[in-house]
């Protein structure tokens, strides 16, 4: 029985197309040159080794599948194309519009240049969905590099999460992450957050003493306890800007904290260097992160 709901596209059926598709209730006859050259999955699909029988000159022949013939004979494609993506990635690559796609035709095309392997559509999008006016949240971001595995969005997009406490985190982006990946940010940063809380709160003291110091052990020990709670701790455990592991141990290397010499301060640096403290959170987070990379698609 024929489906009278079928209709051609009004764009993207053409006279002289080589192949028809159908997508949801909407027939597609683009041009098959243009789907083989950029397409490694048309390419396949389209393409057989000749037969002892053919009369080639080339060493490869070019078919249309039964399927596609005919409009009652379409080759269907289901899902993840819907009429919506299908008419971004045929706008773009028949260029019929000047102007940069919008951001969901943009997210569409990135889809289905990923599912169909289309190698130049798929880096326009990405350089595309890159630029900063383009204004994805970090989640948003993650979400599409896992999607669509655009690897080098993963880790930025996971680190600046890690720099957002959860209760500024719209709630769009919750539904963008989704619950597993969800779970993993909250769970890392609660890890890091108890990692600084016992950082700050663990001045190492007493500081390995100099044997070059003339002050007292107990004098260096207040000083340094009275430098790290009014400078790092306060810095390390900011609610808005809180110090990197690195700025971390710079500011205390290289800041003067009166009524601790040089010697002694250094040497404690370097026992804390030695120990790894402030190595601890990049070890929880790409720990993080290899995890993340288990929930590509």
């Amino acid at each position: 029985m024929v489906n009278t709901n079928i209709t051609r596209h009004a764009e993207f059926y053409f006279e002289d197309g080589s192949a028809i598709f159908l997508i949801e209730n909407c027939l597609y006859k683009p041009h098959m040159t243009l789907l083989r050259r950029n397409s490694t999955v048309f390419k396949d699909m389209f393409s057989v080794p000749p037969s002892q029988n053919s009369m080639t000159a080339t060493n490869s022949c070019t078919i249309i599948p039964k399927d596609g013939l005919t409009d009652e004979t379409p080759i269907r494609l289901g899902l993840p194309f819907t009429v919506s993506k299908m008419d971004a990635l045929l706008r773009w690559y028949y260029r019929f519009s000047p102007e940069l796609p919008t951001l969901s035709s943009l997210i569409s095309i990135l889809e289905l240049s990923t599912f169909l392997d289309m190698d130049i559509a798929r880096a326009f999008t990405i350089q595309a969905l890159g630029a900063p006016n383009m204004g994805l949240s970090p989640a948003y971001r993650l979400s599409l590099g896992l999607s669509y595995h655009v690897s080098e969005w993963i880790e930025p997009a996971f680190k600046d999460l890690m720099h957002t406490p959860a209760n500024r985190i719209p709630a769009e982006d919750f539904v963008h992450l989704g619950p597993l990946v969800c779970h993993l940010v909250a769970s890392t940063q609660a890890e890091i957050r108890a990692l600084r809380l016992s950082i700050a709160f663990n001045p190492l003291i007493p500081p390995s003493h100099h044997p070059s110091c003339k002050n007292t052990v107990l004098a260096c020990q207040a000083a340094w306890e009275s430098a790290w709670w009014d400078g790092l701790a306060r810095h390390y455990l900011h609610p808005d800007y809180p110090l990197s592991p690195r700025e971390a141990l710079s500011k205390l290397e290289t800041t003067n904290i009166i009524g601790v010499t040089t010697a002694c301060q250094l040497q404690a640096v370097q026992i804390m260097k030695d120990q790894e403290v402030f190595e601890r959170e990049h070890e929880i987070f790409s720990n993080a992160l290899v995890k993340l990379k288990t929930f590509e698609a």
